[in-house]
C-alpha cells in the first residue's frame, strides 16, 4: 500500500532518535545533554570565544539599516519551528562543547555549528559526536545531511571526508567568507546516484533501481 505521509510518526521517530543518539556518555570524560535553546545561546558564545582561531566572524546586523534589521526578524519570527538538536558536551559540570543542527527542509539535515574549547581539542571528541549525530539523523529518516566549513577548518573537513563525506560546492559567505559545502547520504542508493553525478559510478547498478541511466 502507499505510505500516508504522518508528521507525527516523524517527529515520533525524530525524539526516539535523538534521546538514542545524542544524550548520555559521549567518551570516557564527556556527555551529551539535550538543552533548551536559551540554556544553549547562554554557553554558546564564550566556548566560541575560547576555542581558538575560527576566522571573522561578522556580525552582519551593523551592515544592516533599522528597517532591514526589523522585516528581517520579522520573516525570521514566521519560519515554522523545525526538528532541531541543542546540545551542550560537559566535563563533570564545566561545558566543553556546544552543537547545534535542524531540519533544513523536507528530507535534508542540516549540521549547523558545533564547537568544542581549546583545551578538550584533539581528543577525539569531535569524531565521536560526529558518528553519533550521523547515526541520529540517519536513525529519524534524513537522506541527505549537509553542513558549510571554512575552507582551512581541516580539524573538522578531516573527519568528516574520513566519514563519507562529499565535497558539493564552495561559496562566499558574506559572514564567514569562503565556505566549503560537504553532503553525506545515509542510504546507498543516495550515495550512489551521488557518486554517478561525480565520475560516472554505479551505472548498472542505478539503472536496476529504475533510473534512466544511459
Amino acid at each position: 500500500m502507499p505510505h500516508t505521509p504522518s508528521a507525527d510518526a516523524a517527529r515520533a521517530r525524530f525524539a526516539t532518535a535523538t534521546t538514542t543518539h545524542l544524550s548520555g556518555p559521549l567518551t570516557a570524560d564527556v556527555r551529551l545533554d539535550l538543552v533548551d535553546t536559551a540554556t544553549w545561546e547562554q554557553h554558546n558564545q564564550a566556548l566560541w570565544d575560547d576555542a581558538g582561531d575560527r576566522g571573522p566572524a561578522f556580525d552582519l546586523r551593523r551592515a544592516m539599516t533599522e528597517d532591514e534589521q526589523a522585516r528581517a526578524m520579522d520573516l525570521e519570527a514566521a519560519l515554522t519551528p523545525t526538528l532541531s538538536h541543542r546540545v551542550l558536551l560537559y566535563a563533570g559540570d564545566q561545558v566543553i562543547g556546544a552543537y547545534w543542527g535542524m531540519q533544513e527542509n523536507w528530507q535534508r539535515y542540516y549540521m549547523v555549528y558545533s564547537v568544542v574549547a581549546r583545551a578538550w581539542q584533539g581528543r577525539g571528541i569531535y569524531s565521536a559526536l560526529l558518528r553519533r549525530v550521523l547515526a541520529a539523523a540517519t536513525e529519524a529518516g534524513f537522506r541527505e545531511i549537509y553542513s558549510r566549513h571554512g575552507a582551512d577548518n581541516n580539524a573538522v573537513l578531516v573527519p568528516k571526508l574520513k566519514a563519507g563525506f562529499k565535497l558539493a560546492a564552495m561559496e562566499v559567505a558574506p559572514r564567514f567568507g569562503v565556505l566549503v559545502h560537504l553532503r553525506y547520504f545515509p542510504g546507498e542508493g543516495m550515495r550512489q546516484v551521488a557518486e554517478h553525478r561525480i565520475d560516472g559510478r554505479h551505472a548498472a547498478a542505478l539503472r536496476a533501481r529504475g533510473l534512466p541511466i544511459g
